[in-house]
C-alpha cells in the first residue's frame, strides 16, 4: 500500500515515501535524511492512516498516538497536506467545528443551525481554545451535566449530545484524537412529550377566522387539515401539485429527497378544498406558487402565526406548526391504518409514534361511551362542480340509527349521507 524509495545526492541518502490515497491518486511524501527504521516506522504508520481514510473510519490507537505524540510538526503539515490528518492549526475544539460546519454543504439550513446551537453549548463552557487532545471523557460528563443543571429540555440536551458525538468521531477520523471523549456519553431521548399537544377543529377553526387574507388561512389549513410541514413543503407547493380531478397532492419535500423521496402524494381532504379554491380564484394568472407572500425571503412564520393567534383568543400552544402536524397524524390514525397515514405525511410508523401520535379527549369518549365496534361512516368525497364555503352554514345532519362512531372533529355522521350498518346489525334478522 505504501512502499519507500531511497535516493542518493551529493553523498547522503534520502528517503520519500509514495503510497495512493483514497481517491487512488499516488502520493509523494519526502521524508529526507532519516534512519531506515524511522522511514519504515512512517511507512507502516501511513499505511493504517490511509486505511482509515477509504473506509471513512479511524486509524488504530498506536497510529493514532504515532499522529498525536511522536511526529514533529513538518512531517504533521505533510500528512495534512496529503489529507490522511487535520491540520494541526485547527485543532482547537471551536476551529475544528467552524470547519466541520462549513464543510457541511450538502445539509439543509436547519441543519446547519442545529449544528451551530451545539457548537455554542460546548465552546461556551470549554472555550474556544480548548485543545481536543486536552478534553477528556469526565470533562464530557461535566458538559452534558451542565447543560441539565441549566434547565435545558432533555431534547436539547440530547441533540447538543448527539452533535458533540458527530464532532468527535469526525475528530477521530482526522487523526487529532484516538478517541472521542463524547463517545461514551448518554444523549437521552429528542421527545418531549410536554410540548406536544392536541389542536381540535374547533379552536383551529377560530385561528383560521382570524387570519388577515387568504394565504394565511390557507398556510394554516395546510399544516392542520393537511398535515404539511411549514414552512418547507408549504412554501415550496405549486398550484401544478395540485391534481383537482383526482383529488390529490403532489407534496414536495426536501426533509425527505436525499432519502430517495423527494416527494409523496396526499388525498386532496375535503377541508382544504374551499380555502384551497379561494387561493386559486385569487391567484393572478400565470402564478406558480400556491403561497407566494414568502417565497424568497426569511420571514418568521412563526412571529406572525402568535399574532394570528392572540387576535383569536386562543391560547398559544408549543411547537406551533409541528403540533398542527401532529394533531392531524393522530386525528387520520384513528381512521386510518397507521402505515398508510404515515405514508401520506412522510415518516415512519415509528417516527409517527415516537413524536407525533397523541391520545386524546375524543379517545376517552369514545371509549367511555360503548362505542359500537364495527361500526362504518363513509366519508363522501366534496364534488368537484361545486365547491362550498369554509364560512358556509351546512345543515345540521340528524343522528342515524346504528352510527355511533364518527371521525375525529366531524359531528354524528355529517360527512356521510347514508349509513352502511342497518338498525338491526351486521348479522341478517332473524326470521
Amino acid at each position: 500500500m505504501a512502499s519507500i524509495h531511497k535516493e542518493r545526492r551529493s553523498g547522503r541518502t534520502y528517503y520519500r515515501l509514495q503510497f495512493y490515497d483514497k481517491d487512488n491518486r499516488r502520493r509523494s511524501i519526502r521524508l529526507g535524511t532519516i534512519s531506515r527504521k524511522a522511514a519504515d516506522t512512517i511507512r507502516a504508520n501511513v499505511e493504517d492512516l490511509v486505511s482509515a481514510s477509504i473506509s471513512g473510519g479511524s486509524p488504530d490507537n498506536k497510529a493514532g498516538r504515532w499522529v498525536r505524540e511522536e511526529i514533529g510538526q513538518d512531517l504533521a503539515d505533510k500528512l495534512a497536506n496529503a489529507g490522511l490528518i487535520a491540520s494541526r492549526e485547527s485543532a482547537t475544539l471551536a476551529e475544528f467545528i467552524d470547519g466541520y460546519i462549513a464543510s457541511r454543504t450538502d445539509a439543509k439550513p436547519s441543519t446547519i443551525c442545529n449544528l451551530r446551537n451545539s457548537r455554542e453549548k460546548l465552546v461556551s463552557y470549554f472555550g474556544p481554545d480548548r485543545n481536543w487532545r486536552d478534553i477528556k471523557p469526565g470533562d464530557a460528563d461535566d458538559w452534558r451535566q451542565s447543560l441539565v443543571n441549566r434547565g435545558l429540555a432533555e431534547a436539547t440536551v440530547s441533540k447538543a449530545v448527539k452533535h458533540a458525538k458527530q464532532y468527535g468521531r469526525r475528530a477521530q477520523r482526522k487523526g487529532l484524537i484516538a478517541e472521542s471523549p463524547f463517545q461514551d456519553l448518554v444523549a437521552g431521548s429528542q421527545s418531549n412529550d410536554s410540548r406536544l399537544q392536541f389542536i381540535d377543529g374547533s379552536t383551529i377553526e377560530k385561528v383560521i377566522d382570524a387570519a388577515p387574507d387568504v394565504q394565511w388561512r390557507l398556510i394554516i389549513a395546510l399544516s392542520r387539515y393537511g398535515g404539511l410541514r411549514c414552512p418547507s413543503e408549504t412554501l415550496a407547493l405549486k398550484w401544478a401539485d395540485i391534481d383537482w380531478e383526482a383529488r390529490r397532492i403532489t407534496v414536495p419535500s426536501t426533509k425527505t429527497e436525499r432519502q430517495g423521496k423527494p416527494y409523496r402524494i396526499l388525498p386532496l381532504f375535503p377541508e382544504l378544498v374551499a380555502p384551497l379554491r379561494e387561493a386559486w380564484e385569487q391567484a393572478p394568472e400565470g402564478t406558480i406558487h400556491v403561497i407566494t407572500r414568502y417565497q424568497g425571503s426569511n420571514t418568521n412564520l412563526r412571529t406572525q402565526m402568535l399574532r394570528i393567534i392572540r387576535r383569536a383568543g386562543v391560547q398559544p400552544w408549543p411547537r406551533l406548526f409541528h403540533n398542527l402536524r401532529a394533531s392531524r397524524q393522530t386525528e387520520l390514525t384513528n381512521d386510518y391504518p397507521t402505515h398508510v397515514v404515515a405514508d401520506w405525511l412522510g415518516n415512519s410508523p415509528a417516527i409517527a409514534q415516537r413524536h407525533y401520535l397523541q391520545t386524546t379527549e375524543e379517545h376517552f369518549q369514545r371509549a367511555a361511551g360503548g362505542a359500537t365496534v364495527g361500526a362504518v361512516v363513509v366519508q363522501e368525497s366534496v364534488p368537484q362542480a361545486a365547491v362550498p364555503s369554509r364560512t358556509e352554514q351546512q345543515e345540521t345532519p340528524q343522528p342515524v340509527v346504528g352510527c355511533d362512531v364518527t371521525p375525529l372533529g366531524a359531528s354524528l355522521c355529517d360527512t356521510a349521507q347514508d349509513c352502511l350498518v342497518p338498525p338491526g346489525g351486521l348479522e341478517p334478522p332473524t326470521l
